[in-house]
């Protein structure tokens, strides 16, 4: 009876939707006291003096340039490398486990790496610049390129994950459409941008929202190397909690920089959610 009336399935579901609010909601419901529970009432205080802190504004703006901008060259190169990878016979499996080979590798271990190799003094950067008599830069040292060289490490560590995403859409595409489009005297890139591409149009949007997700909420890449400096220069909305809730002792600021996450997050993921139900 459960099973024909399409019962039993929510059921088994039941217990890990059960654990998942019981680990989730009291936390939810401290950081949203914390940022809107002033003196007894609701208030909008705590969130009135976050955004007026100071450096605030520059923090967003280098959250928005981050993310943005972390998410759209890996999306780029991720679809080129497996674009590209498409006309590869023979070797493909080979290339397609060396492309993912950053992805394997622990945040933490990518920062420190590149860390040691883009070190102003002794890193192996500035040493090949030097013997090709080009004058080498502090990299994540100074403040004009800080933002963009841990932006460089968290491309690197996530492209593999977009590439890996668009590569297995490509590889899920009938062979049998490509074909006849090919037959008609259809080009490659009238192929890819009239067929390839409308089919894997929810595929493209699940690897996006993934990778926005995984950008916005960046903390491993920019703290090892930098921890938001020089200055704030490198600081984005993430490091800027952490700091609020354990370096300043302000959790209500760090709940309200939370909160604020939070709705983000959930506005991102919607157009995840629609695609998926479009495509079930």
């Amino acid at each position: 009876m459960l099973i024909r009336h399409g019962r039993f399935a929510p059921l088994l579901t039941l217990p890990i939707v059960i654990a998942l609010l019981a680990l989730l909601a009291y936390p939810l419901i401290v950081t949203l006291g914390q940022a809107f529970w002033v003196d007894g009432g609701l208030s909008l205080a705590v969130v009135r003096e976050t955004l007026s802190t100071a450096g605030f504004w520059q923090v967003l703006s280098n959250t928005v340039i981050f993310t943005v901008g972390s998410t759209l060259i890996s999306m780029l190169l991720g679809f080129s490398f497996a674009y590209a990878l498409e006309f590869v016979e023979g070797t493909r499996r080979f290339f397609a486990s060396v492309l993912i080979i950053p992805l394997a590798m622990m945040p933490v271990v990518s920062a420190l790496t590149f860390g040691m190799m883009l070190d102003p003094a002794l890193g192996v950067v500035n040493a090949v610049a030097d013997l090709a008599a080009w004058s080498g830069s502090g990299w994540h040292t100074e403040t004009p390129t800080a933002l963009a060289t841990v932006m460089m490490v968290d491309v690197w560590q996530w492209t593999p994950f977009c590439f890996a995403i668009i590569h297995a859409g490509f590889r899920s595409l009938p062979a049998d459409v490509s074909e006849a489009a090919r037959i008609d005297g259809a080009t490659a890139r009238q192929e890819l941008f009239s067929i390839s591409l409308p089919m894997m149009g929810s595929v493209l949007l699940v690897a996006f929202v993934f990778r926005f997700m995984e950008a916005f909420k960046a903390f491993d890449v920019i703290y090892v190397m930098t921890q938001g400096g020089p200055g704030r220069a490198s600081e984005t909305l993430v490091i800027r909690a952490y700091k609020e809730a354990f370096l300043f002792f302000k959790p209500e600021t760090a709940a309200s920089i939370g909160v604020l996450l939070l709705v983000t997050t959930l506005i991102a993921a919607r157009p995840i959610g629609r695609a998926l139900t479009k495509s079930t």
